[in-house]
């Protein structure tokens, strides 16, 4: 069974999962039968689950008792969570619709069985180091990739491979771990060996965290993090997510994540981005402003957080020209698993799972997304200080709430170097946009927003394996913002589409100096390393500068280039965001390719755009005179 939208399929199967090879993998009938009760009568589970009340239900009470129990309790809670969770979500992501299943009944007692006895026997066979953290996390991630199933792919392809389930029985639907599965199946393991070890995350990464007692636990030379989460602990840091079980990966598992970059250097001695990419510089691991899930509380918070609902690999709604087909029994599941976290107050400091629920209420929404939620204090502008505007407020829905919150707290406690938080936020503001023509100022909005993302973005050194999947976040938001923003559909059912009109010419001004804004950090990101790399700088690209600034009037262009670079004071906004009734424009580019009367702003301007590798070459860094030299633009592959 299945319920359509107009760009996503929500499916819900109805098949009964006792009929599943996972079912079977686990002896769900066997345990059902004969539920064990010194697991499951003794720590208040039941045996068998029969629907999602019940689900949520056991939900919330093993989370608020997280609180209250030993360290090692609560992350056997989490290691079972992590087997039930897993196993929903192979039963219902299957691409064969003849293989997915109905979540319920769940074997309970079947799934506790197997963090008992396949997964604990499995970390008490690893040496003691005598106590050395850092070997004892090599000998046990080494223990977890021999366990699970492994394929000579890269871990970035394997899709519903992130739970504790899957590194035990991925050899049903031949799963291997991703990173995250990795990192939190080993975290899981330390905890429960008793360690204390932390899931430590960058926005495409997971590694192991643990507090540096002393300095001799570790080489002196080697840096520390230093917590954003308002401790002044310092943490040494331990790879894991190293796939494989050659002799090299185990080597390179458990070491300092700096070590991976030395490895870079060695490997590229001649390469200078291989010589200016550190873990404090890196996107990939964000080791200064990684987020810490220092407590069971945050480890199942991003466990819930990565449950990924989708069917199938595919491009995402819109790009494709077909609905993308989810599990709407799984976003339910997950949207309810997210507000029981929220309200034991477990995410308060987790920009991602808070982005996760505001998506999920996004899809689904409950009573409780569809409040309306005062958000003046996120949207207003610090430096004003009239009273009378302290007091209006700004209403929006909670969802969207969620996307801001986000944004506030990674600003606040994270430094700032988050770019998913303004990306979610932006695709809300799309597609409210582009499904609601009288909110046409929401598009301005999210175009704002993708230029924060962008901005953030050119803060981290480029590496073309380091930078891998932020480049096609890029390449993506160019993307929908050709197809959804400038382009429109042809009236009458025709087929192609056309250059979207504007019903509000300061709209489409405004829209414009922020897409300006979006480019322009791509030019400074690019020039800060002094190389061409940006795949939609390219002036070859489907969706270069050139052929997106096109489909906006001429006088449009002409006007958002004088509002840029207007010689009057700014104006001081009342708020910090666009909203229906304030409109806020970029000022002041950074980048030297967009100075004021250069090439590219002249070419930006004329009513045929024409942007040549002349126009777009690399400033000399010393004179800010065009280099004729550099002109190659690097592949990102």
């Amino acid at each position: 069974m299945s319920t359509k939208s107009s760009r996503v399929t929500y499916d819900y199967p109805v098949a009964s999962p006792e009929s599943s090879p996972h079912w079977d993998r686990i002896g769900g009938s066997v345990a059902a039968a004969k539920p064990s009760t010194d697991i499951n009568e003794d720590d208040g589970n039941p045996s068998k689950i029969n629907s999602h009340e019940e689900l949520i239900a056991q939900f919330k009470r093993d989370v608020a008792s997280l609180s209250k129990t030993n360290k090692k309790d609560a992350y056997l809670k989490v290691a079972i969570w992590s087997c039930v969770i897993g196993y929903c979500e192979a039963l219902t992501t299957h691409k064969d619709s003849s293989r997915r299943y109905s979540i319920f009944p769940i074997p309970m007692a079947s799934l506790i069985r197997l963090v008992h006895d396949e997964f604990l026997p499995l970390i008490e066979t690893i040496p003691s180091h005598g106590n050395n953290h850092r070997q004892k996390v090599q000998s046990l991630s080494n223990a977890i990739w021999k366990r699970c199933q492994n394929k000579s792919s890269s871990m970035q392809d394997e899709l519903h491979s992130n739970s504790l389930y899957v590194c035990l029985c991925g050899d049903v639907d031949g799963k291997s771990l991703d990173c995250f599965g990795a990192a939190l199946s080993t975290v899981i393991g330390m905890n429960l060996l008793g360690y204390a070890s932390i899931l430590t995350l960058s926005e495409d990464h997971a590694y192991e965290s643990h507090v540096l007692e002393t300095q001799s636990e570790e080489n002196p030379s080697k840096p520390t993090i230093t917590s954003c989460n308002n401790s002044n602990n310092n943490y040494a840091t331990c790879e894991v997510a190293i796939p494989g079980n050659t002799k090299s990966s185990q080597s390179k598992r458990g070491r300092e994540i700096s070590e991976t970059f030395f490895d870079l250097q060695k490997q590229s001695p001649r390469q200078q981005s291989r010589k200016n990419i550190t873990a404090e510089t890196s996107w990939l691991y964000m080791k200064d402003n990684a987020v810490l899930c220092d407590n069971a509380g945050m480890a199942l918070a991003a466990l819930v957080g990565n449950m990924n609902c989708d069917i199938d690999k595919q491009k995402p709604a819109g790009e494709s020209g077909k609905p993308q087909v989810v599990s709407g029994a799984l976003y339910k599941m997950k949207r309810d698993m997210l507000w029981c976290l929220h309200d034991a107050r477990c995410i308060d400091n987790f920009p991602f799972a808070l982005m996760e629920l505001g998506e999920c209420e996004e899809h689904l929404s409950s009573e409780r997304g569809l409040k309306w939620v005062d958000a003046s204090e996120m949207l207003r502008n610090d430096m004003e200080d009239d009273a009378t505007t302290k007091a209006d407020e700004t209403m929006v829905l909670q969802n969207e709430y969620f996307f801001l919150l986000a944004i506030s707290i990674s600003k606040k406690n994270y430094k700032d170097a988050q770019t998913y938080p303004y990306l979610y936020a932006a695709h809300y503001h799309r597609d409210a946009g582009r499904e609601d023509q009288s909110q046409e100022y929401r598009l301005v909005e999210s175009m704002r927003l993708y230029a924060e993302a962008s901005r953030v973005a050119s803060q981290y050194r480029y590496d073309s394996k380091d930078c891998l999947q932020l480049m096609k976040h890029m390449t993506t938001v160019a993307s929908l913002i050709a197809k959804d923003i400038l382009l429109l559909p042809k009236e009458a059912g025709g087929d192609g589409k056309v250059a979207r009109t504007w019903k509000s010419r300061e709209n489409a001004v405004a829209f414009a100096t922020w897409l300006i804004g979006f480019i322009d950090s791509l030019l400074l990101w690019e020039e800060n390393d002094e190389k061409q790399f940006v795949e939609i700088l390219g002036t070859h690209h489907k969706h270069s500068l050139g052929k997106g600034f096109q489909l906006l009037p001429e006088d449009i262009r002409v006007a958002a280039v004088d509002k840029i670079y207007c010689q009057e004071e700014d104006h001081q906004t009342r708020l910090t965001a666009i909203t229906e009734e304030e409109l806020i424009y970029f000022k002041h580019p950074r980048s030297k390719r967009l100075s004021k009367g250069g090439m590219l702003m002249q070419a930006l301007t004329k009513k045929k755009i024409v942007i040549n590798e002349m126009v777009m070459a690399m400033p000399c860094i010393s004179s800010g005179e065009r280099s004729t030299r550099q002109r190659k633009r690097f592949k990102t592959d």
